[in-house]
């Protein structure tokens, strides 16, 4: 017996992939998207992008659109106020954190899948400090008293004290 919560494998049309894509650029997670009655299931689109290169370039397209469709609904929920207080049985405004809370874990569920998925743009920028060091043979008698000197002069600040220079 099949399991139910398996369907039909649908076969490939533009108009399907298209329709996919287009709701993907909607903002709809692809989870939704394979839910929804008529739409092919999760397997279906992997098969399609795994034979289909015309679906495969759309997808990829389609899936930029919607990290940018969420970029602008992050802005959208920051800038909701309207939950942000109740009224109490007894008539006084208050904070509702819990409305809070809840806008920014949307907010970071967003940021997290949009620098996974479109790093370059949305990932965090990495900085790195590189020393280059050359092989001692390769220097100059003066490139070396002045390595000399600077590895002395930053022994000698860490020790406090003065270091005497090479010449």
């Amino acid at each position: 017996m099949m399991p139910t919560d398996r369907r039909r494998y649908l076969v490939y049309t533009p108009e399907l992939a298209d329709r996919v894509c287009e709701l993907m650029i909607e903002g709809e997670s692809l989870r939704k998207i394979c839910e929804a009655e008529g739409m092919p299931s999760r397997r279906n689109i992997f098969y399609w992008l795994k034979d289909n290169a015309d679906f495969r370039e759309k997808y990829e397209i389609a899936r930029l659109m919607q990290v940018e469709y969420w970029a602008h609904e992050i802005i959208e929920i920051a800038d909701d106020s309207g939950g942000d207080h109740i009224i109490t049985e007894d008539g006084r405004r208050v904070v509702d954190h819990e409305n809070i809370n809840r806008a920014r874990l949307k907010v970071d569920a967003r940021k997290w899948l949009m620098s996974k998925l479109h790093p370059q743009r949305y990932g965090d920028r990495v900085t790195a400090d590189v020393t280059v060091r050359r092989d001692v043979k390769e220097m100059s008698r003066d490139e070396l008293l002045a390595l000399l000197n600077s590895t002395r002069a930053a022994a000698a600040d860490r020790r406090g004290g003065e270091s005497p220079q090479v010449h």
